[in-house]
């Protein structure tokens, strides 16, 4: 009996708010209706509580001018009361999902009606593992906080909030999306909180394999973003070869026309990139850093353009190359060391000379046999071979 009292006051609740046509005019006139929805997000039928959830989630989504609506009667609605515990009753996922975006929107939004305390109770809810959020909506709702500069390093500060660790081939489009929404964001920040080589990475994994539109789209403009505020992505950006990637996409089909130009403008700013990094301070700088890895620079292509450029401050960068066959903590610095030697030998027309004066023949016949890393064995060799013959090009062509 009370079941169906229960079923009848629900019934008569949606009938009343579908012919009240809630929108931001009749909010602002009447804030009663808007309460109203507020206190039922804990109401005991669950029916009720997800009706009255998703009217103000479709309220809040359809409108972004409605939050000043919020902004002015927020401490009458007790709202984070509310939807706090919407989302730890469990009721369902639809239910903890609506009153986390809710909640979260409120906070990015009107972020003075927000403590940070009660910023931290809700991050702390969506941490916990028995959150009844999907991950779609705990993303929805990180991202909706995030927006708030005050509230900005809260979320940043836990690793989980904030992580790419997602496969582009096998997460939703809808998880791959607010992934690059959260790094999209984090891109206007003076500093970034993920290594350079794990951003491009990502981006070349999610630009490769994904073919949704909108997921496309926000790894191009995370690019945007990045390559004139962050020197180290632009530099990863080249070296790991995005430009391919991207001009790939030129030959895929779209619905959207605007997308095409969006890829070329894309490609445009990452060759112009590729043209500045291509030049010897480039290199320089790479060896002051005193660690080599492959890419772009190590290219047979640099060596051609730049290598009479050794000659410079009394060859300060041949002999600052032969230094790295010394780093043996650093197996890869030392495999690129030899093969840029080899390169400078046969590149150089007295590439030979200038090895010998530095005793590098020695050091690179020494790792031939002293290391077991066969990376750095094999190109040992190789760079031994090159110093030892007179006419490496005619062996090659051979």
């Amino acid at each position: 009996m009370a079941a169906a009292a229960d079923s009848a006051e629900y019934h008569a609740q949606v009938l009343s708010f579908q012919q009240s046509n809630l929108d931001k005019t009749k909010v602002a006139e009447n804030p009663a209706l808007l309460k109203t929805q507020v206190d039922n997000f804990t109401a005991a039928n669950p029916k009720a509580a997800e009706f009255a959830l998703a009217t103000v989630y479709d309220l809040l989504r359809a409108d972004g001018s409605v939050y000043t609506v919020f902004e002015d009667v927020m401490r009458k609605l007790d709202v984070y009361s509310q939807c706090l515990a919407a989302v730890k009753a469990q009721q369902s996922v639809f239910s903890a999902d609506k009153a986390a975006y809710v909640l979260s929107a409120l906070m990015g939004n009107v972020p003075a009606a927000f403590s940070e305390k009660q910023v931290e109770g809700f991050l702390d809810v969506l941490r916990a593992v028995s959150c009844g959020c999907s991950e779609q909506g705990q993303l929805d709702a990180v991202v909706n906080v995030l927006k708030a500069k005050e509230f900005r390093k809260l979320v940043t500060s836990n690793a989980s909030f904030v992580s790419l660790a997602f496969d582009a081939q096998t997460a939703s489009p809808g998880v791959a999306y607010k992934k690059l929404f959260v790094l999209w964001l984090l891109s206007f920040e003076g500093s970034l909180i993920f290594p350079a080589e794990t951003v491009v990475q990502k981006l070349k994994e999610v630009l490769t394999c994904s073919r949704v539109e909108k997921v496309v789209r926000m790894g191009l403009m995370c690019l945007q973003s990045l390559l004139p505020n962050h020197s180290d992505v632009a530099d990863e950006v080249v070296e790991q070869g995005l430009l391919e990637v991207v001009q790939a996409l030129e030959y895929e089909k779209w619905r959207d026309a605007e997308l095409y130009e969006e890829i070329k403008n894309m490609s445009s700013q990452i060759s112009t990139r590729v043209a500045e990094m291509s030049n010897f301070a480039r290199y320089e700088r790479e060896l002051g850093s005193g660690k080599l890895k492959w890419g772009f620079i190590h290219s047979p292509k640099f060596w051609s353009e730049n290598v009479l450029k050794f000659e410079q401050n009394d060859w300060r960068a041949l002999k600052a190359l032969a230094c790295c066959l010394d780093n043996q903590a650093d197996p890869t610095t030392v495999a690129v060391a030899c093969r840029d030697l080899g390169e400078f030998v046969t590149s150089h027309p007295l590439g030979k000379k200038q090895i010998g004066a530095l005793g590098v023949k020695d050091k690179v016949m020494k790792l031939m046999s002293n290391t077991a890393e066969k990376e750095v064995r094999r190109e040992a060799l190789l760079c031994c071979q090159k110093i030892m013959l007179n006419k490496w090009q005619d062996v090659e062509t051979a």
